[in-house]
């Protein structure tokens, strides 16, 4: 679990006895391609931290149309948001979550309860002020950006942010799966990438 030290370590300096502490509270996690770790409908409790492999979350409208929501691998991306397969509104509201998560290549994860996570941050002010990190830089600012993206840019902005924020993303993503996280129909796409 040294990697998620390092990750951690980004942002905030950790101690050996308080890395003793969080690593105690991860457990290990395989999943298979194919496989649904969540399904909609179900209350989220846990976050998972990817190690390696492929993962989305997405969501059917009321026409049965599939839409990714996020995608989840491990990469030096500009957002970390696709480090942390969460839904932590479900948990805090208590409420049938909106999306499934889909393991696309079979992956290892390191999960943590949000009740577990929560008594991490309320232990020390340190933790707290990372927490909000989080929130803040990773969740909050990167939905704030994509929301508005789907909004108000056009299919070749949207094209040309995504390979900013993640430039080897068609190394490892399906470009249909990339297709739908962007809004746009797989020909729309396929135009693009050969423009």
């Amino acid at each position: 679990m040294n990697y998620l030290r390092t990750e951690l370590e980004k942002s905030i300096k950790i101690t050996d006895e308080e890395w003793e502490v969080v690593r105690s509270k991860f457990k290990p996690k395989s999943a298979k391609k194919g496989e649904i770790v969540h399904y909609a409908g179900d209350v989220f409790s846990d976050i998972w931290y990817i190690k390696s492999g492929l993962a989305r979350s997405y969501f059917i409208d009321n026409k049965g149309k599939d839409f990714t929501w996020q995608l989840y691998f491990n990469d030096d991306s500009m957002s970390k948001i696709n480090l942390f397969m969460d839904d932590s509104v479900s948990y805090y509201e208590q409420s049938p979550s909106l999306v499934s998560f889909e393991i696309l290549e079979d992956a290892e994860f390191e999960i943590i309860s949000i009740d577990d996570l929560d008594a991490i941050f309320d232990s020390d002010p340190k933790w707290q002020h990372y927490g909000r990190m989080m929130i803040h830089d990773t969740w909050y600012a990167s939905t704030y950006k994509r929301v508005l993206s789907l909004m108000g840019e056009s299919a070749e902005e949207r094209y040309v942010r995504l390979l900013k924020e993640y430039p080897t993303i068609f190394e490892k993503v399906k470009s249909y799966h990339v297709a739908s996280y962007l809004g746009m129909a797989p020909q729309t796409l396929s135009k693009l990438r050969k423009k």
